[in-house]
């Protein structure tokens, strides 16, 4: 590419860009399964990738580094979810 003078600025801007994937669309894909939901028409596809969004702050605001165990702690939890909105 000609935006770049070297390897080494390349290389930073493509791990500069699968930085974006990996902390943005990969765990709502692999934990949340936003890849394989079956919501196709009218805004159901919009409406739950907000929700979605939603968890994903929900979980990072109440300080946990995994949606994994942030979707079992509020799962088994749910006044909690109530609580963090607040």
């Amino acid at each position: 590419t000609d935006l770049c003078d070297d390897a080494q600025t390349l290389a930073a801007l493509v791990r500069g860009h699968w930085s974006i994937e990996n902390q943005l669309h990969w765990p709502k894909d692999v934990v949340l399964g936003e890849d394989q939901a079956r919501q196709r028409t009218g805004d159901s596809p919009a409406n739950w990738s907000f929700i979605r969004n939603i968890f994903v702050n929900l979980a990072r605001r109440s300080g946990f580094t995994s949606l994994t165990q942030a979707k079992r702690f509020f799962a088994n939890q749910p006044r909690e979810v109530l609580l963090s909105l607040t």
